[in-house]
């Protein structure tokens, strides 16, 4: 960076600052990707990635994930090709993008604070920095590579990173998403317009819940639209930028167009109870969402710079204040009203991108100590504790399915078939890979009696307590126990069952 915008030692702290989140955040999301086994998740996106070839791929992941464009799963099929499909190989590509993403939060602070420096009002001209302006661009830079920090130890941008899905991917496509919205809010210009109609596409595609992000976006742009619909110098250029910004955001949407029939397909999972396993939310679920995402012991320190950095940058530029109070607010209640309207819907991972804001408004609230010594405690405290929370998932975990599935395969007779109530993928790819080729994971509904029903059942909590009696009863022996995974085999008369995807 030029030395005229970074004077000092406050460009050297910004660039180590940075350069620390970085490290530490790769740290985080690369440690130990290996030490605990693949979730059902997971699983399906093995399954949908692991084709013999691209149209094998999107051929699979069309019958288990019908629509969504699959970016990520193009992504993951052709990383396998290269590093294998083991837990640590699938995991290191969403791990590698999580890395990139704290540089992009990076400049959407810098972007942020740009906007929120140069469009600053008069009468709030006292929160602006009174030093020469290349020291006040140093402090922007500053704030910045802390919301990186804050962002590259926070559990929620951890976990998902260390996650064989898509919400990595998807998050980052959001990020750029939402600098190209504040540089064409600032600047304009058809590149900016663009970008922001790409990116929204690319991010919705990948996964629908990036809609939430977009409807938040043109909340703000109707309030903008309302708030600064008067004669003031300017305001009819700015008012025609938001224009603009709505067009874009309006292209984008007619670029998914292709992908809208795909929603049926979501629709009728409702009906096929595709999202029973999640509960209906009560009255306070979406802020205990934040609290348990952000850790016990960080959230309060989150919440209150938080509170402190949302009031000084309100105070300071009222827009940019507002889009970030609606990323954070809008997509969990959405969810909140979409749950009781529909079906339950609110879970943490459908509202990762909601908590960079938050970062982001800590960052400038740490920012707003005076003291340089309590700046550094508070930005200190936050990052411990948050390291703290995340690294107690590194202990290595058991291997339950890997055990289990080579107890079912020594009991499943010559025709190697293994039942399963809802893990069939998870089954699959822990069955010794030399086997898999030969194994037939197939689903136990309990429904009368079939000549090639397994000899050997997979039980796992995922089953519903009123089936579990129903296996126990005609499955009545134990093969093994690992931890909460249970392999039972039964005599010679067995029960229907279904094949995956029938």
């Amino acid at each position: 960076m030029n030395d005229k915008l970074l004077p000092g030692d406050r460009r050297e702290r910004a660039g180590v600052v940075l350069l620390t989140a970085v490290a530490v955040g790769a740290i985080l999301r690369f440690f130990r990707l290996g030490a605990h086994e693949l979730s059902i998740d997971e699983s399906l996106s093995w399954a949908e990635s692991s084709g013999h070839n691209l149209k094998a791929v999107l051929r699979v992941q069309h019958q288990l994930d019908s629509g969504k464009f699959p970016i990520y799963e193009i992504a993951q099929h052709g990383w396998m090709k290269i590093f294998g499909d083991s837990e640590t190989a699938m995991r290191a590509l969403p791990a590698l993008i999580g890395t990139l993403s704290i540089v992009l939060v990076f400049i959407l602070g810098v972007e942020v604070m740009l906007a929120a420096v140069e469009g600053a009002e008069p009468s709030s001209a006292e929160l602006r920095s009174t030093s020469a302006p290349g020291k006040e661009r140093a402090r922007i830079y500053m704030v910045a590579a802390c919301c990186a920090l804050l962002f590259a130890v926070g559990l929620p941008s951890v976990e998902i990173a260390r996650q064989a899905r898509m919400y990595a991917m998807m998050e980052a496509w959001i990020l750029a998403q939402v600098i190209f919205l504040f540089r064409a809010r600032r600047l304009g210009g058809f590149a900016n317009y663009a970008g922001l109609t790409i990116f929204s596409a690319i991010a919705v595609a990948t996964n629908f819940t990036a809609a939430l992000v977009i409807v938040a976006e043109a909340l703000w742009l109707i309030y903008l639209l309302v708030a600064n619909g008067d004669a003031r110098a300017g305001a009819t250029m700015k008012n025609a930028q938001l224009w603009w910004m709505g067009a874009a955001l309006l292209a984008a949407i007619v670029l998914l167009l292709p992908f809208f029939t795909g929603l049926r397909y979501g629709v009728e999972g409702v009906e096929r109870g595709d999202y029973d396993w999640i509960k209906l939310p009560g009255r306070w679920e979406p802020f205990a969402t934040f609290e348990s995402a952000l850790g016990t012991l960080p959230f309060p320190l989150f919440a209150v710079f938080a509170i402190v950095g949302g009031v000084r940058l309100w105070r300071m530029r009222r827009d940019e204040a507002s889009l970030l109070i609606l990323w954070i607010v809008a997509p969990p209640l959405i969810l909140f009203a979409g749950s009781y309207l529909v079906t339950p819907m609110l879970v943490t991972r459908y509202l990762i991108s909601s908590f960079v804001p938050i970062f982001i408004l800590t960052a400038i609230g740490i920012e707003s100590i005076s003291s340089r010594h309590y700046r550094s405690v508070a930005l200190l405290a936050i990052v411990s504790l948050s390291v703290l929370r995340a690294s107690s998932d590194f202990r290595r975990g058991d291997d339950r399915w890997r055990d289990a599935c080579e107890e079912a395969l020594l009991k499943a007779g010559p025709h190697h078939r293994v039942g399963t109530y809802n893990e069939f993928f998870l089954v699959e790819y822990y069955m010794p890979e030399a086997e898999r080729s030969t194994v037939k994971v197939v689903r136990i509904p309990f429904e009368g009696v079939e000549r090639k029903a397994p000899q050997v059942v997979i039980l796992s909590p995922t089953v519903p307590a009123a089936d579990v009696t129903e296996i126990e009863r005609q499955y009545p022996e134990v093969a093994g126990k690992y931890k909460n995974v249970i392999v039972v085999s039964r005599p010679k008369a067995g029960v229907r069952t279904t094949e995956p995807g029938c």
